[in-house]
């Protein structure tokens, strides 16, 4: 099994060509967008254009499915608490002190939709992005070089960790190590050699890692940066850019001077 994954996919489509600032750009907005606004309805569009989005980027249905498995019992659990303790309005059904509500489940369903949304958004970035051109679009908006590469970095160890512990895991299953059994401190117990195993090589990829920094002379004074490849701005960039404000700009008139999605049923 390979342990080198990465969020990046290499395809060639035009949400690939877009420059990273334009596509950090439209995170930040639709992040913004997607807290101001509490209907459910403009949640479950913005999902549906955002799955388009994912597909006319040629991003593989495996992807979008492990965004979906990861954070669907996140989003479940936030929406059943929210009807849990936050009732409102006259109950549809009341099971001893447990009241459901229409308004409930329709907010606790604006939250958990918000959170996948804007998961969707996230990952429609990171899979469209390398890392160097992350960094160097972290830099060119005057970031220093290093928090980039911060960034970078723990963007492509956490899955390349999450790989590593399924080879580990496998490799322990395969000398007869039963990690299914127990419970509480009990199972932590049986997990103990995949997690010593997990550290060992934490450890020595972190070292690797150091030693290559340093054969680039990272942190070095007096020294000028190059870059293989930079990023600059087409004129297609600056008509996205220019969309992305505009619609932006429009939905937020809409929601403070209208009430356009303020409500979590009616979109007025």
């Amino acid at each position: 099994m390979q342990v080198g994954i990465d969020l990046f996919v290499l395809r060639k489509s035009w949400l690939h060509e877009i420059d990273p600032r334009v596509k950090l750009f439209f995170v930040a907005v639709s992040i913004i967008i997607l807290l101001v606004f509490k209907n459910i309805f403009f949640m479950l569009t913005a999902l549906v254009l955002l799955h388009l989005l994912h597909w006319s980027a040629k991003i593989p249905r495996d992807r979008i499915l492990f965004v979906w498995k990861t954070l669907m019992p996140v989003a479940i659990l936030i929406c059943v608490l929210w009807v849990v303790f936050y009732p409102a309005g006259d109950p549809l059904i009341q099971i001893w002190m447990v009241k459901i509500t229409l308004v409930s489940l329709a907010q606790g369903a604006v939250l958990g939709l918000r959170i996948m949304t804007m998961a969707f958004v996230v990952f429609a970035w990171l899979y469209s992005t390398d890392q160097p051109s992350i960094v160097r679009s972290l830099v060119k908006l005057k970031m220093p070089f290093e928090w980039g590469l911060i960034l970078a970095l723990a963007l492509r160890y956490i899955p390349t960790f999450q790989g590593m512990y399924a080879v580990i895991s496998e490799a322990q299953q395969a000398r007869a190590l039963n990690i299914s059994e127990g419970k509480g401190f009990g199972r932590v117990r049986t997990l103990m050699p995949i997690f010593v195993a997990m550290v060992i090589s934490a450890l020595r990829a972190s070292d690797q890692l150091a030693r290559a920094l340093e054969a680039r002379a990272f942190g070095a004074h007096g020294v000028e940066r190059t870059y293989l490849r930079d990023i600059s701005f087409r004129p297609l960039d600056w008509v996205f850019t220019f969309a992305i404000f505009a619609t932006a700009l429009l939905l937020l008139y809409l929601n403070f001077r209208y009430g356009f999605g303020r409500q979590p049923i009616s979109l007025f």
